[in-house]
């Protein structure tokens, strides 16, 4: 989930035949003999060092080693992979919990959350020097969003509504997409503000932006990128789901455990997602800082779990985050809490049972040729 400049910033278009997915699973004839799974990312149509939980399982053997040749590929919003969820064209899904929440409230689809990846670090983002100092002041004004279907909308509206605006008549959402085409939508005055997750705002400033970001202190307790699929799945393939959950977290341990191992694999097997236009030290530096955002969001949604575990979602979690967003107006109902999430405790600890003293040893030894 981040922004760069031009050159930085690659598109992976999804459409059709012609698509092109991000491939975390081995290309080998010996993945023949695997089970295929697909994983749609809400959110971004470039998919670099910030999605290591989706990315680095294949190069690293995770999800091979659990049975399964996976491809992970772009989507457009979290709206959109719920829909792509709920017509069986994904197995799993990356969105924000918000969109999880909405599908089962206001959709009635039932899809859960199985691994929260972080808590909530999206603001909105003006201008240091600007005129708009509060949230009061954007009123009348337009605001760059990823999509018009991203998981960050149901966020902003609760954000605009508890300081006295109206979404509907008082701002205009903008999409404004990811990188070079938002950075420019706000330097021209296309958007007077961008309402994007922490990485892409430190995206922004990394290329150049001088802002100041307006946020709710609440969010920080609430979870929001998370690992998600429809119950159907759990419960037709509760070993899949297990088995695909369980590689991520390893991924989620060795790059807590390594970063900059983390982005090295990256750049190995996923060249074209380094950034450029600039030189190798200041690359690294750049994707380090990003990741250390995604790497502190994923140690707060550790803490929400309760129990030590580096992966899991945790019902109580959601169950107020859900109390926040209707209280807000921006759902119309509300589900059981035990309904958004997949599996039990018993499920959770499955997940997380793996040698994570070996997993951090092995980041840590970084000993990957090639």
């Amino acid at each position: 989930m981040t922004a760069k400049t031009n050159g930085i910033f690659r598109t992976f278009l999804l459409a059709g035949a012609a698509s092109v997915a991000v491939l975390a699973g081995a290309c080998s004839a010996q993945a023949q003999d695997l089970q295929k799974v697909k994983i749609g990312v809400g959110g971004s149509n470039f998919l670099n060092l910030t999605y290591y939980y989706v990315l680095l399982p294949g190069p690293l053997g995770y999800w091979k080693e659990e049975g399964y040749d996976v491809e992970v590929f772009p989507v457009s919003g979290s709206a959109e992979a719920a829909q792509q969820l709920a017509i069986n064209n994904l197995d799993f899904a990356e969105m924000n919990a918000s969109a999880i929440i909405q599908a089962n409230t206001e959709q009635k689809l039932p899809i859960q959350a199985i691994i929260t990846n972080g808590t909530i670090g999206w603001g909105l983002s003006v201008a240091r020097d600007g005129p708009i100092k509060t949230v009061a002041d954007l009123k009348g004004k337009s605001i760059g969003v990823v999509s018009l279907s991203s998981g960050g909308i149901p966020l902003l509206n609760s954000f605009l509504k508890t300081n006295g605006l109206d979404p509907e008549n008082d701002v205009t959402l903008i999409s404004t997409g990811v990188g070079a085409q938002a950075i420019s939508a706000f330097n021209s005055g296309q958007v007077d503000a961008l309402m994007y997750w922490g990485t892409a705002t430190v995206g922004f400033r990394n290329a150049g932006l001088e802002l100041e970001t307006l946020s709710d202190p609440a969010w920080k307790g609430f979870p929001d990128f998370t690992f998600s699929t429809g119950k159907s799945v759990v419960e037709k393939d509760p070993a899949m789901v297990e088995g695909i959950a369980r590689g991520m977290a390893k991924a989620m341990v060795f790059a807590a455990a390594n970063p900059d191992c983390a982005r090295k694999l990256q750049w190995k097997h996923y060249p074209d997602t380094r950034p450029t236009g600039m030189d190798e030290d200041q690359a690294a530096a750049n994707d380090l800082s990003l990741i250390s955002v995604i790497l502190s969001e994923q140690a707060a949604a550790a803490e929400l779990n309760g129990n030590g575990q580096v992966a899991g979602a945790s019902v109580p979690a959601f169950g107020t985050y859900q109390d926040f967003l209707f209280d807000a107006g921006v759902l119309t109902s509300k589900v059981e809490p035990a309904q958004l999430v997949a599996g039990d405790d018993a499920f959770r600890e499955r997940i997380n049972n793996f040698d994570k003293a070996a997993i951090e040893a092995q980041a840590k030894a970084c000993d990957f040729p090639g």
